[in-house]
């Protein structure tokens, strides 16, 4: 879709939804979504390295952020441990991808520079979604959190699934355009802006930032 393309449909869009935006809490947790070495490695089906390198660079960024501020981060993987715990999805739909994700496989091992800290938590799933089947709606009620800083891989299909359950949960989602990455530009940015305006803030890196560093003066 070219921009003017884009141009057209945001007047679209802005006349059917508006332009309300979500109100960035006081107690974010970041969420790094499947930033694992799959997308990285040129001997994976899932390699595609233009969207999914550039990606990596702002996740790492937002990782360091956060730490310094004492913003909570939370990794997502996904992990089978044999093919029938990924049901249809697995054994019919997608075995020739998420078999990238099998227990043992060093493709699902977190990508170059993301190392959890001891005190930083990763929640396992099965599915698309980081809440899906998983304690982690659980584990941010615990917090107090009130809003979701997204990041991960792809746009399109974990970070979208998070994004929609993060406000269906009640914590109100923010995703880092620059630190998601997908298979094509033109994928990718089709649904940061479907996101956009139907249920999140999607945001460059730069004002996620100053968002973060608003917290302390508030």
């Amino acid at each position: 879709m070219t921009m003017s393309e884009f141009d057209k449909l945001a007047e679209n869009y802005s006349r059917c939804y508006g332009k309300n935006q979500l109100r960035f809490g006081s107690k974010p947790v970041l969420i790094v979504i499947d930033c694992v070495k799959a997308y990285h490695d040129p001997t994976s089906p899932l390699y595609a390295p233009e969207r999914f390198d550039e990606a990596l660079k702002s996740i790492l960024r937002l990782i360091e952020k956060c730490r310094a501020v004492g913003v909570p981060v939370v990794y997502t993987s996904v992990i089978y441990e044999t093919p029938q715990s990924g049901g249809k999805w697995y054994t019919e739909k997608l075995p020739n991808v998420l078999c990238c994700y099998d227990a043992g496989n060093p493709f699902r091992d977190f990508a170059k520079g993301v190392v959890p800290r001891k005190d930083e938590v990763v929640v396992l799933k099965q599915y698309s979604s980081s809440f899906f089947g998983t304690a982690l709606s659980s584990l941010l009620a615990s917090w107090g959190c009130d809003c979701t800083i997204l990041c991960g891989y792809s746009t399109s299909g974990c970070v979208r699934a998070t994004a929609l359950d993060s406000m269906q949960y009640g914590y109100s989602p923010f995703v880092v355009k620059d630190a998601c990455g997908d298979r094509h530009a033109s994928v990718n940015d089709s649904n940061l802006f479907d996101m956009q305006a139907k249920f999140a803030e999607v945001l460059p890196e730069q004002e996620i930032t100053k968002l973060i560093d608003g917290i302390k003066k508030q």
